[in-house]
């Protein structure tokens, strides 16, 4: 199982929304005094991957450097953040390998348990963690291949990483040209490397979304339907899942969207946010961590994977 991770697990360890992160890229337009306090009240009820483009915009334009990193690493840090370490250890142990749209860097580096060890009364237990190992961070579209989906410890940032912020994907132009339909061009180097990658993962894993809301249902049709996952019939049963937060109040709205997820090929998997609201996602994925932990893909899997490439 691959788990695809979205924005909303990030806003649980301190991350900014998408919001949050076009109104702040554009606030750092004004501090450089190329924009306005004015100008930001006039647009400031357009959706955020508009902002964000406008916020390109005045970057070319002005020769401005926003400072990205500051804008979307969590506010607490990464070393001493409780619920960010409980989040990531639990995604750690659902799967080997990671696919995300998301910028920063919690998947990077692997989060493990902590060592418990057994003392005398009146001792103190030693519960520091063992040391963590870095994973691959892959984030350049030409390495998007199935070889190197195959790879335990990687992680892809298809929309990009906070290690390289100018190849990050923010506007509406970064979007149109990472999912440009010309995978099927006759010429390898004119392939599009993103959506030959995304084919190759819904066609052969079996993948887990984690983190998307409503608000991300354009990113998702994104990378969804321009992979073309096929949609799910009576009789197919599910290869692809997603978990998705509701109100108990909520059960007609949650029969729609279970319905939406059908036609991309998704079996939806709710679970109740009444009394922790989002934060119930962390005791989900350690429910779920320990009950499906990830194993490595067994060789007849990869054999049949290789077999398909040559079809």
């Amino acid at each position: 199982m691959i788990p695809f991770v979205g924005a909303g697990v990030s806003v649980l360890t301190g991350c900014p929304t998408w919001n949050e992160l076009a109104d702040g890229a554009l606030r750092a337009c004004v501090d450089a005094q190329k924009f306005t306090h004015s100008q930001l009240a006039q647009i400031k009820h357009l959706s955020p991957r508009v902002k964000l483009s406008i916020a390109r915009e005045l970057e070319k334009e002005h020769g401005l450097r926003i400072d990205y990193a500051k804008l979307i690493n969590p506010k607490s840090g990464y070393e001493n953040n409780e619920v960010g370490r409980r989040v990531y250890r639990s995604l750690g142990k659902l799967g080997q390998t990671f696919v995300t749209t998301n910028y920063d860097s919690w998947l990077d580096t692997e989060i493990v348990d902590p060592n418990l060890s057994v003392s005398a009364p009146g001792q103190e237990q030693d519960t520091a963690a063992a040391t963590p190992s870095r994973r691959k961070s892959i984030w350049e579209a030409n390495e998007f291949t199935p070889a190197n989906l195959n790879q335990s410890k990687s992680v892809f940032h298809i929309h990009g990483s906070l290690s390289d912020p100018t190849g990050m994907v923010i506007s509406t132009r970064d979007y149109i040209a990472r999912y440009a339909n010309d995978r099927n061009a006759s010429d390898p180097q004119h392939e599009n490397r993103t959506l030959t990658f995304l084919s190759h993962l819904f066609q052969t894993k079996t993948v887990l979304f984690v983190g998307y809301g409503l608000e991300d249902l354009e990113i998702l049709e994104y990378v969804v339907q321009k992979a073309r996952v096929p949609a799910l019939s009576v009789e197919t049963q599910a290869r692809h899942f997603m978990l998705q937060g509701y109100f108990s109040h909520e059960n007609e709205l949650m029969r729609s969207m279970s319905q939406y997820y059908k036609q991309c090929g998704i079996q939806l998997i709710p679970f109740l946010r009444d009394y922790t609201d989002w934060a119930q996602l962390v005791e989900v994925l350690e429910r779920f961590s320990d009950a499906i932990p990830a194993a490595a893909p067994l060789n007849l899997q990869m054999q049949m994977e290789m077999e398909s490439l040559l079809d």
